[in-house]
């Protein structure tokens, strides 16, 4: 191992280490790498989200920018443990092209379809089999409404101070990659930790075509 990739490897155990052992603000916060829902979670998942994300880490690690969103959601990261990807995109026959000969696995109990979300097919459709865009989340964990674990909301304030230590941590992981702040609340983050970030639009609630027109403007040199 060279002695880049050797403090790599230490950088990634302690990013894994702290989103492992952060602590949900209240019990509407669910931790995708630590928590587990019998009612929709395998028995193994938590274990089987960070090995996932461990992989993908290490497959981009070369990136040039790092897409940084607001939140695990409840059909992408939630069950994948990576940004902007449901499980279908992993495993499958829909399956992204890089992921083959990876030690990648789904964490739910569902039998039949697997978690699929819509913004991540917007974004994986905008980054294409390139590895030079990295995806990461201002809020490493699931924030959903009370009563509805399968559902998405607005991170509070509270909960996105708690994760700018995980997202410093992540940057450093990528220390040559260009953060780049998909909506306001990651726009707004990056700002906390002194990085002036570029925006593009989020994908979602009709954002597609900013965000891809963003992606665009990235890669030639415009934004």
């Amino acid at each position: 191992m060279t002695p880049a990739s050797a403090d790599f490897e230490r950088k990634l155990v302690r990013l894994l280490e702290r989103i492992h052992g952060a602590r949900g603000m209240h019990r509407n916060l669910f931790n995708p790498y630590r928590d587990r829902d019998p009612r929709f979670d395998a028995p193994a998942a938590p274990a089987v989200r960070r090995e996932n994300l461990a992989e993908y880490l290490r497959s981009f690690r070369r990136a040039r920018w790092i897409l940084v969103g607001e939140a695990a959601g409840y059909n992408g990261c939630r069950f994948s443990g990576m940004p902007f990807t449901g499980e279908d995109l992993l495993v499958g026959p829909r399956a992204l092209r890089w992921t083959a000969g990876l030690k990648l696995a789904r964490s739910s109990r569902r039998e039949r379809a697997l978690s699929s979300e819509r913004s991540a097919h917007i974004v994986w459709g905008g980054i294409g089999a390139a590895r030079d865009v990295v995806l990461w989340n201002t809020v490493a964990a699931h924030p959903h409404l009370p009563n509805d674990p399968l559902s998405n909301r607005k991170p509070a304030r509270a909960e996105i101070e708690a994760g700018l230590d995980a997202l410093a941590m992540f940057l450093e992981l990528f220390p040559a990659a260009r953060p780049i702040a998909v909506g306001r609340v990651a726009e707004a983050a990056l700002a906390r930790l002194g990085i002036e970030a570029p925006y593009v639009r989020h994908p979602s609630m009709g954002g597609q075509p900013r965000f891809l027109a963003g992606l665009r403007a990235l890669r030639s040199g415009k934004l």
